[in-house]
Protein backbone atom coordinates (compact mmCIF):
# COMPACT_ATOMS: atom_id res chain seq x y z
CA UNK A 1 0.00 0.00 0.00
CA UNK A 2 1.05 3.93 -0.75
CA UNK A 3 -0.20 6.65 1.04
CA UNK A 4 -0.67 9.99 -0.88
CA UNK A 5 -0.85 12.79 1.61
CA UNK A 6 -1.30 15.94 0.58
CA UNK A 7 -3.04 18.67 -2.20
CA UNK A 8 -5.99 17.96 -3.85
CA UNK A 9 -7.87 20.24 -6.18
CA UNK A 10 -10.63 20.62 -8.78
CA UNK A 11 -8.74 22.00 -11.66
CA UNK A 12 -10.97 24.00 -14.40
CA UNK A 13 -8.98 23.69 -17.66
CA UNK A 14 -9.19 26.37 -19.96
CA UNK A 15 -7.76 25.62 -23.49
CA UNK A 16 -6.72 28.81 -25.47
CA UNK A 17 -4.78 29.01 -28.86
CA UNK A 18 -1.42 30.54 -27.27
CA UNK A 19 -0.95 33.31 -24.90
CA UNK A 20 -1.35 36.54 -25.65
CA UNK A 21 1.99 38.83 -25.28
CA UNK A 22 -0.18 41.55 -23.39
CA UNK A 23 -3.20 41.38 -21.38
CA UNK A 24 -6.25 40.91 -23.57
CA UNK A 25 -9.55 39.55 -23.96
CA UNK A 26 -8.75 35.49 -25.79
CA UNK A 27 -11.24 32.98 -27.15
CA UNK A 28 -11.18 29.92 -24.84
CA UNK A 29 -11.48 26.69 -27.36
CA UNK A 30 -12.51 24.32 -24.28
CA UNK A 31 -13.05 23.99 -20.78
CA UNK A 32 -12.66 20.58 -18.77
CA UNK A 33 -13.01 20.35 -14.86
CA UNK A 34 -10.81 17.81 -13.33
CA UNK A 35 -9.49 15.94 -10.03
CA UNK A 36 -5.60 18.04 -9.73
CA UNK A 37 -3.47 18.18 -6.79
CA UNK A 38 0.03 16.70 -6.47
CA UNK A 39 -0.81 14.12 -3.83
CA UNK A 40 -4.21 13.38 -5.69
CA UNK A 41 -2.53 12.71 -8.86
CA UNK A 42 0.13 10.77 -7.71
CA UNK A 43 -2.29 8.25 -5.97
CA UNK A 44 -4.34 7.85 -9.17
CA UNK A 45 -0.81 7.12 -11.02
CA UNK A 46 0.30 4.71 -8.14
CA UNK A 47 -3.17 2.94 -8.69
CA UNK A 48 -2.78 3.26 -13.01
CA UNK A 49 0.49 1.22 -12.26
CA UNK A 50 -1.22 -1.69 -10.37
CA UNK A 51 -0.64 -0.87 -6.66
CA UNK A 52 -2.73 -0.23 -3.81
CA UNK A 53 -3.22 3.35 -3.29
CA UNK A 54 -4.85 5.52 -0.68
CA UNK A 55 -5.66 9.59 -0.53
CA UNK A 56 -5.31 11.57 2.80
CA UNK A 57 -5.90 15.13 2.27
CA UNK A 58 -8.31 17.72 3.41
CA UNK A 59 -11.44 19.25 2.12
CA UNK A 60 -14.25 21.62 2.81
CA UNK A 61 -18.14 20.81 3.02
CA UNK A 62 -18.85 21.96 -0.44
CA UNK A 63 -20.18 20.80 -3.74
CA UNK A 64 -16.51 20.85 -4.97
CA UNK A 65 -15.77 17.78 -2.30
CA UNK A 66 -18.45 15.59 -2.99
CA UNK A 67 -17.33 16.08 -6.69
CA UNK A 68 -13.36 15.26 -5.88
CA UNK A 69 -14.41 12.07 -3.67
CA UNK A 70 -16.61 10.91 -6.83
CA UNK A 71 -13.72 10.71 -9.18
CA UNK A 72 -11.32 9.18 -6.18
CA UNK A 73 -14.18 6.62 -6.21
CA UNK A 74 -13.83 6.03 -10.18
CA UNK A 75 -10.20 5.06 -10.15
CA UNK A 76 -10.77 3.37 -6.83
CA UNK A 77 -8.70 5.32 -4.75
CA UNK A 78 -9.03 4.70 -0.75
CA UNK A 79 -10.10 7.65 1.00
CA UNK A 80 -11.67 7.00 4.46
CA UNK A 81 -8.80 9.33 6.12
CA UNK A 82 -9.55 12.48 4.46
CA UNK A 83 -10.09 14.85 6.87
CA UNK A 84 -13.19 17.28 6.29
CA UNK A 85 -13.39 20.92 7.32
CA UNK A 86 -16.88 22.53 8.63
CA UNK A 87 -17.49 25.69 6.69
CA UNK A 88 -14.76 25.33 4.45
CA UNK A 89 -13.89 25.63 0.93
CA UNK A 90 -12.06 22.84 -1.37
CA UNK A 91 -9.28 24.25 -3.10
CA UNK A 92 -9.57 24.95 -6.53
CA UNK A 93 -7.45 26.04 -9.35
CA UNK A 94 -7.64 27.69 -13.00
CA UNK A 95 -5.22 26.21 -15.33
CA UNK A 96 -4.52 28.23 -19.04
CA UNK A 97 -3.38 25.96 -21.23
CA UNK A 98 -2.45 26.71 -25.39
CA UNK A 99 -1.56 24.28 -28.19
CA UNK A 100 2.08 23.79 -26.82
CA UNK A 101 1.20 22.35 -24.13
CA UNK A 102 2.29 25.31 -22.01
CA UNK A 103 0.10 26.60 -19.06
CA UNK A 104 -0.52 29.30 -16.85
CA UNK A 105 -2.09 27.83 -13.20
CA UNK A 106 -3.96 30.35 -11.01
CA UNK A 107 -4.54 28.12 -7.27
CA UNK A 108 -7.50 29.17 -4.75
CA UNK A 109 -6.51 27.88 -0.93
CA UNK A 110 -9.32 29.08 1.81
CA UNK A 111 -7.29 29.85 4.39
CA UNK A 112 -9.63 28.27 7.06
CA UNK A 113 -8.05 24.87 5.06
CA UNK A 114 -4.84 25.31 5.33
CA UNK A 115 -4.59 26.50 9.15
CA UNK A 116 -6.54 23.64 10.28
CA UNK A 117 -4.16 21.71 12.24
CA UNK A 118 -5.70 18.29 12.64
CA UNK A 119 -3.19 15.30 11.88
CA UNK A 120 -4.47 12.88 10.07
CA UNK A 121 -4.86 9.11 11.14
CA UNK A 122 -2.03 7.06 9.85
CA UNK A 123 -0.57 3.44 10.23
CA UNK A 124 2.94 3.39 9.95
CA UNK A 125 3.28 -0.49 9.30
CA UNK A 126 5.62 -2.57 7.43
CA UNK A 127 5.59 -2.60 3.57
CA UNK A 128 3.68 0.81 3.85
CA UNK A 129 5.41 3.71 1.35
CA UNK A 130 4.68 7.51 1.76
CA UNK A 131 4.31 10.35 -0.99
CA UNK A 132 3.41 13.71 0.13
CA UNK A 133 3.56 17.47 -0.95
CA UNK A 134 4.21 20.46 1.13
CA UNK A 135 1.06 21.73 0.76
CA UNK A 136 -0.02 19.78 4.54
CA UNK A 137 3.60 20.51 5.51
CA UNK A 138 2.45 19.31 9.40
CA UNK A 139 1.20 16.42 7.72
CA UNK A 140 4.52 15.89 5.67
CA UNK A 141 6.59 16.70 8.81
CA UNK A 142 4.64 13.94 11.18
CA UNK A 143 5.43 11.20 8.16
CA UNK A 144 8.50 12.06 7.75
CA UNK A 145 9.81 11.69 11.63
CA UNK A 146 7.51 8.35 11.74
CA UNK A 147 9.04 7.21 9.00
CA UNK A 148 12.42 8.10 9.87
CA UNK A 149 12.09 6.23 12.98
CA UNK A 150 10.61 2.97 11.62
CA UNK A 151 12.35 2.80 8.55
CA UNK A 152 10.18 3.47 6.21
CA UNK A 153 10.49 5.01 2.62
CA UNK A 154 8.84 8.53 2.16
CA UNK A 155 8.64 10.43 -1.72
CA UNK A 156 8.12 14.33 -0.93
CA UNK A 157 7.73 16.49 -3.92
CA UNK A 158 9.46 20.08 -2.98
CA UNK A 159 7.73 22.77 -5.26
CA UNK A 160 6.17 26.32 -4.58
CA UNK A 161 6.97 26.54 -1.05
CA UNK A 162 8.69 28.92 1.36
CA UNK A 163 11.82 28.19 3.00
CA UNK A 164 11.37 27.54 6.46
CA UNK A 165 12.60 24.98 9.83
CA UNK A 166 10.14 22.36 9.08
CA UNK A 167 10.95 21.88 5.40
CA UNK A 168 14.87 21.92 6.31
CA UNK A 169 13.54 19.11 8.58
CA UNK A 170 11.18 17.27 5.86
CA UNK A 171 14.08 17.25 3.33
CA UNK A 172 16.64 15.90 5.99
CA UNK A 173 14.38 12.98 7.28
CA UNK A 174 12.96 11.66 3.76
CA UNK A 175 14.21 8.87 1.62
CA UNK A 176 13.48 10.81 -1.11
CA UNK A 177 13.12 14.45 -1.37
CA UNK A 178 12.40 15.89 -4.85
CA UNK A 179 13.11 19.20 -5.93
CA UNK A 180 11.47 21.02 -8.82
CA UNK A 181 14.30 23.68 -10.58
CA UNK A 182 12.69 26.65 -8.84
CA UNK A 183 12.39 24.73 -5.31
CA UNK A 184 15.71 23.68 -5.24
CA UNK A 185 17.04 26.93 -6.35
CA UNK A 186 15.42 28.11 -3.49
CA UNK A 187 16.95 25.70 -1.14
CA UNK A 188 20.24 25.73 -2.46
CA UNK A 189 20.29 29.63 -3.66
CA UNK A 190 22.20 28.42 -6.64
CA UNK A 191 20.81 28.80 -9.71
CA UNK A 192 22.47 25.45 -11.13
CA UNK A 193 20.82 22.31 -10.76
CA UNK A 194 24.15 20.48 -10.68
CA UNK A 195 25.53 22.77 -8.35
CA UNK A 196 22.39 23.02 -6.25
CA UNK A 197 22.74 18.78 -5.98
CA UNK A 198 26.80 18.92 -5.33
CA UNK A 199 25.75 21.80 -1.96
CA UNK A 200 22.98 19.51 -0.77
CA UNK A 201 25.35 16.29 -0.66
CA UNK A 202 28.07 18.23 0.67
CA UNK A 203 25.74 19.26 4.09
CA UNK A 204 24.03 15.34 3.67
CA UNK A 205 25.25 12.38 2.27
CA UNK A 206 22.04 10.94 0.94
CA UNK A 207 19.61 10.72 -2.10
CA UNK A 208 18.31 14.37 -3.55
CA UNK A 209 16.81 14.60 -6.68
CA UNK A 210 15.93 17.59 -9.45
CA UNK A 211 13.22 17.58 -12.12
CA UNK A 212 13.57 19.58 -15.01
CA UNK A 213 10.95 19.10 -17.62
CA UNK A 214 12.07 18.49 -21.27
CA UNK A 215 15.56 18.31 -19.73
CA UNK A 216 14.35 15.70 -17.65
CA UNK A 217 15.75 14.35 -13.84
CA UNK A 218 19.02 14.74 -12.20
CA UNK A 219 19.89 13.23 -8.99
CA UNK A 220 22.69 12.20 -6.65
CA UNK A 221 23.22 9.07 -4.93
CA UNK A 222 26.38 7.94 -3.39
CA UNK A 223 28.23 10.51 -4.70
CA UNK A 224 27.95 10.95 -8.33
CA UNK A 225 24.90 12.42 -10.17
CA UNK A 226 22.75 10.69 -12.99
CA UNK A 227 20.34 12.07 -15.81
CA UNK A 228 17.19 10.70 -17.24
CA UNK A 229 15.96 12.48 -20.45
CA UNK A 230 12.83 11.48 -22.29
CA UNK A 231 13.22 11.23 -25.82
CA UNK A 232 11.64 13.77 -28.39
CA UNK A 233 7.70 13.77 -28.06
CA UNK A 234 5.24 15.33 -29.45
CA UNK A 235 3.92 17.18 -26.42
CA UNK A 236 0.05 17.37 -26.31
CA UNK A 237 -0.82 18.53 -22.72
CA UNK A 238 1.97 18.58 -19.92
CA UNK A 239 -1.08 19.20 -16.99
CA UNK A 240 0.18 17.22 -14.19
CA UNK A 241 3.26 15.29 -14.96
CA UNK A 242 5.25 16.41 -12.21
CA UNK A 243 3.39 14.63 -9.89
CA UNK A 244 2.57 11.71 -12.21
CA UNK A 245 6.19 11.75 -12.11
CA UNK A 246 6.53 11.72 -8.32
CA UNK A 247 3.48 9.22 -8.24
CA UNK A 248 5.25 6.58 -10.90
CA UNK A 249 8.82 6.92 -8.70
CA UNK A 250 6.75 5.97 -5.32
CA UNK A 251 5.11 3.13 -6.97
CA UNK A 252 8.72 1.87 -8.72
CA UNK A 253 10.65 2.59 -5.45
CA UNK A 254 7.59 0.31 -3.88
CA UNK A 255 8.10 -2.69 -5.64
CA UNK A 256 12.08 -2.67 -4.61
CA UNK A 257 13.10 -1.28 -7.93
CA UNK A 258 16.70 0.22 -7.96
CA UNK A 259 17.10 3.72 -7.60
CA UNK A 260 18.55 3.99 -11.41
CA UNK A 261 15.74 1.74 -12.67
CA UNK A 262 12.57 3.72 -10.83
CA UNK A 263 13.64 7.12 -12.21
CA UNK A 264 13.99 5.26 -15.73
CA UNK A 265 10.66 4.11 -15.37
CA UNK A 266 8.75 7.15 -13.49
CA UNK A 267 10.44 8.97 -16.49
CA UNK A 268 8.53 6.89 -19.22
CA UNK A 269 5.42 7.30 -16.98
CA UNK A 270 5.69 11.36 -16.89
CA UNK A 271 6.87 11.11 -20.87
CA UNK A 272 4.26 8.86 -22.10
CA UNK A 273 1.25 11.45 -20.07
CA UNK A 274 2.51 14.06 -22.25
CA UNK A 275 1.54 12.76 -25.30
CA UNK A 276 -2.48 12.63 -24.70
CA UNK A 277 -4.64 15.11 -23.49
CA UNK A 278 -6.96 14.55 -20.84
CA UNK A 279 -5.10 15.12 -17.79
CA UNK A 280 -5.29 12.41 -15.11
CA UNK A 281 -7.35 10.10 -17.86
CA UNK A 282 -4.15 9.98 -20.26
CA UNK A 283 -1.72 8.53 -16.93
CA UNK A 284 -0.51 5.03 -18.73
CA UNK A 285 -0.66 1.64 -17.78
CA UNK A 286 2.30 -0.21 -16.53
CA UNK A 287 2.59 -2.42 -19.80
CA UNK A 288 2.77 1.07 -22.02
CA UNK A 289 5.50 2.15 -19.56
CA UNK A 290 7.61 -1.20 -19.69
CA UNK A 291 7.22 -0.90 -23.49
CA UNK A 292 8.46 3.13 -23.99
CA UNK A 293 11.33 2.38 -20.92
CA UNK A 294 14.38 1.91 -23.76
CA UNK A 295 13.76 5.14 -25.22
CA UNK A 296 14.21 7.12 -21.65
CA UNK A 297 18.07 8.26 -22.22
CA UNK A 298 20.17 7.98 -19.25
CA UNK A 299 23.83 9.34 -18.09
CA UNK A 300 26.46 9.78 -15.27
CA UNK A 301 27.51 12.98 -15.22
CA UNK A 302 31.20 13.88 -15.42
CA UNK A 303 32.42 16.15 -12.20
Amino acid sequence: MIYSVGSIFLDHIIKINSFPKKPIKVLAEGIEKRLGGSAAVASITIKKLGIDSSFIGRLGDDDVSKYLKEELNTFKIKHKDIITIKGAKSSQSYVYEDKQGERLLAAFNEKKLLNNKKLPKISFAKNITFMSDLRWIEATLYIAKNCKKKNLIQVVDLDNYKLNAKVKQIVNLSSFPIFSETGAFEYTKIKSIIGSLKKMYSKKNKFYAITAGEKGVYWIENGSIFNCKPPKIKVIETNCAGDVFHGAFAAFIHQKHSVMDSMKLATATASLKCTKKGGIYSIPSYSSVKKFENKIQLRKIIL
